[in-house]
Formats: C-alpha cells, structure tokens, sequence
C-alpha cells in the first residue's frame, strides 16, 4: 500500500465519520432580538425611549458645594449677638420628567429633589415637584403659577433677604394656553398653606378646605414681554399681584417687577414683603462665551433694601464656579449690633 493510497483511504473515513455526526448535531436557536435604547429628539436633548414603550425620558440634574460667609448669608447670627459666621452646603439635585404624544397633546410628568446637607449635619431631602401635565393642565406640587408665571428674580443665588417675591410650592391644579400669537394666559386653584399665615397673624391661622386662587396674563414679542399674576389668600382674605417687564438692549438683558399687597398691614401668602409695596431689578450681561455677569436689587416699603452682585463661570462644558457678593441694609437690627452688612457665597456646580 502506498502513501497515495493510505491518504485516500483516511480521508474517506473522515467524511464517513463526518457525515454520522451530523445526525445528531445541536442546532443553536435564533437569538432573542434585543431591544435598544433608542433617542427620542422630538422634546429636546437627553431624551430617550424607554425600551418597550413610546415614553420618552430625560434624567438630569446638579451637584453643588457652596460656602457662604458673612452675616446677610450667616446661620448663626442671633437677635442680640451678630458677627460674622460661616456656612456650607452640599446639594444633589435629582430632575425626572417623561413625554409621550396623545390624542389629547403630549402627555408629562416632571419629578425633581434635592437632598442637602448643611454645615456637615445630618442630610435631608426636599421634593421640588411632582406633577402631570396634559393639554395645557397641571395637577400636582410645583412652584405656584404667581411666582412660576412672572419669573424669579433675576439670575442671584440669593435673589431674596426680606423682599420675598413668593409664595412658592403648592399642591395645585392649574391652567395655561398660549395662545401662539405672543398672548398667554394662566389660572390656578391651589391648596390653601395657612403654615406662612401663621407666623404673621395667628388669629387666622384655620387650614380651611376653601383653597387660593391665582390668575396671570402676559404677552411677548421677541425679547419684550410684559406678565401679570395675582394671587388670594383665603385665609388671610387679602391677596397681591405682580407686573414684571423684560427686554433686551445688545448682551443686557433687564427686568423690572413690582408687587402690590391689598393690605401692608398684613403680609399674606402671596405678598411676603414689607408694606403696600415692592420692587425687584436686575440685568443679566454676557459679557463672554464662559461668563455672565449678574446684578440685582430688591427694596419694599418697609425700606428694607438688598442688592446681588456675581460673574457665573463656565470652567468646561457643565461645571462652572460663581462668587457672588451679597448686601443687606440694617442687619445690626435683624441681627445683633455687631452684625454687619455685606456676605457673600462661592459656588461650585456640575450639571448633568
């Protein structure tokens, strides 16, 4: 036999062998079809759909470090005492809010809290919002349409000592409509928080089931806008209403509210100030690509006056660093004879 021969001859055995084992090989079964995360663009950056379904969602949020010195921004400042005083807080800020189309428009929930922690005490947790929204309806907690509707006062981290411009969360269930031509409109029934009441006068601290009640209007036209909103607090039978105006004149952006109280005498949920009266002003410049400058002031007919000044800082996209210088007039009064006027607060923060 020779070599030709014996090669045939094994390879032959070979695809004998070959052939028999294939009666018996394991099929592998087709794989599963995963499912992927898909990106839903159709209500902005960040959104996705969550697998199996048409819900889009968007997670985001902030952690922050500050440290606050000086006696307007003081924790340990007393009535009879005063000095200047040092505080620190840490904040994760936790935002959930989902979209899906309808026959009725795009239904929404939005979910945001922070938990902090304050000069290194035990940490606690706050809820921002909670609430449903659909066909221009909003059922749940979130800031109230009075102070969501006209804006917040200006770009500070502390837009407010003593001339409050809230009330601010609220369980509630509300209405807007824009109208597309510039003119928008709100209206909300909110529970009623008699909490505030209580501290001013407690002949009328009653959580009656009787709620408040708040109405806005406003129009805008490029950088232009006017809004108005006014609130009743029917526990207190008094209420406010607010006029802010925004324009714009090259990189300024300004603002201008003032707040009227239907008794001065008696400071209500919606109008938290000092007197018949209030006014907060503020302008906001980009003054490069990473920087923008803010200032503003505050002042009421108590004659209670405060002022913000800060540069935000964009370090890298998402993480930026704000110093901020703060003023309060008379804090020898609201805080001990050795208190005084100026403080100021240094920011770290990184949004995601």
């Amino acid at each position: 036999m020779n070599i030709r021969t014996c090669f045939l001859g094994t390879a032959a055995g070979l695809v004998w062998v070959s052939a028999a084992g294939a009666a018996d090989a394991i099929v592998a079964a087709e794989p599963e079809p995963m499912d992927y995360v898909r990106v839903c663009d159709a209500y902005g950056e960040g959104h996705f759909f969550i697998p199996g379904t048409e819900i889009c969602l968007k997670i985001a949020g902030y952690v922050r470090g500050e440290v606050y010195f000086g006696d307007p921004n003081g924790q340990d400042t007393f009535p009879g005492g005063g000095g200047d005083s040092l505080f620190t807080r840490s904040r994760l800020d936790l935002q959930l809010s989902t979209s899906q189309e309808t026959d009725y428009g795009v239904l929404g929930t939005y979910f945001e809290v922070e938990i902090n922690r304050d000069d290194n005490t035990d940490a606690y947790d706050t809820m921002k919002a909670a609430y449903i929204e659909l066909s221009g309806f909003r059922v749940g907690f979130s800031d109230t349409l009075y102070t969501e509707f006209t804006g917040y006062a200006g770009n500070g981290i502390n837009d407010y000592y003593e001339v409050d411009y809230g009330d601010f969360g609220r369980t509630q269930l509300r209405y807007t409509y824009d109208t597309g031509s510039g003119f928008s409109f709100g209206f909300a029934v909110e529970d009623n928080d008699p909490s505030s009441d209580r501290v001013y006068d407690f002949d009328v601290a009653v959580d009656s089931y009787m709620p408040d009640l708040v109405a806005a209007a406003g129009y805008t036209a490029g950088d232009f806008m006017i809004r108005a909103a006014g609130g009743y607090d029917e526990s207190m039978e008094e209420g406010a209403i607010k006029v802010r105006i925004d324009g714009k004149v090259g990189i300024v952006s300004l603002f201008a509210m003032g707040g009227w109280s239907t008794d001065g005498d008696r400071i209500n949920s919606y109008a938290l100030w000092d007197g018949d009266w209030a006014a907060w002003l503020g302008a906001t410049a980009d003054i490069s690509e990473k920087a923008q400058l803010n200032a503003s002031i505050n002042f009421d007919d108590g004659d209670d006056i405060e002022a913000a000044l800060n540069v935000v800082y964009t370090i890298v996209p998402g993480l930026s660093i704000t110093p901020e210088l703060n003023y309060v007039n008379d804090m020898d009064e609201k805080a001990g004879p050795k208190a005084e006027n100026w403080g100021g607060v240094i920011r770290f923060q990184r949004d995601f």
